[in-house]
């Protein structure tokens, strides 16, 4: 026995011979299922419930990042202190001026090269810690020696300071770390 199926929305009592699929009202096409209304009892649920919007910010994201990052810094402190200054092999590395006046131990002016212009900040850093550190090299002004600025072309130079150390170019840019390694790689025998 077939049941009669009444739309919600448009009221149509749907004929035994509609053509359409059972779930859709034929005359207006509204599926049944989401065309019922809402009971009464849930009405009067939302009716009832009381409306609470937020005032101001919402502070707990936020603190719940700054808490994370706190956590992770004291556990980075935690750790570096009880484990000492960093090594490097068997050796305790010290500072930058330390590891490379180590490294340059031994080098003559010709075996560092810094191709640098007068404007570069970094290059005039380079020569700063350089001569504080007493390590011997060549300075190549590219901006004041057709000879140096021939050079820097041959090797491709595109940016300031530009080290050759031993005859192996290394990256643009002041890298104390790459220079190190450069030089201890290098070392004479």
């Amino acid at each position: 026995m077939a049941q009669t199926i009444i739309c919600p929305k448009c009221r149509h009592i749907r004929p035994p011979d509609a053509s359409n699929p059972e779930w859709q009202c034929p005359s207006c096409g509204v599926c049944y299922a989401k065309a019922n209304e809402p009971s009464v009892s849930v009405v009067r649920h939302y009716a009832s419930t009381p409306v609470q919007a937020k005032q101001g910010w919402n502070w707990e994201p936020l603190l719940k990042i700054v808490i994370v990052v706190a956590a992770g810094w004291g556990v980075t402190k935690y750790v570096t202190q009880m484990r000492g200054p960093e090594t490097v092999g068997n050796t305790v590395a010290g500072t930058v001026e330390e590891r490379l006046q180590s490294a340059a131990t031994g080098a003559k002016r010709s075996d560092i090269t810094l191709y640098s212009a007068p404007w570069c900040g970094y290059c005039k850093a380079a020569k700063a810690t350089f001569a504080a550190s007493d390590i011997p090299y060549t300075e190549c002004d590219v901006e004041g020696d057709l000879h140096c600025r021939d050079q820097f072309d041959r090797l491709h130079g595109t940016g300031f300071p530009l080290f050759v150390v031993r005859g192996k170019r290394l990256q643009e840019g002041l890298n104390y770390d790459a220079l190190i390694a450069a030089l201890n790689e290098e070392k004479p025998r």
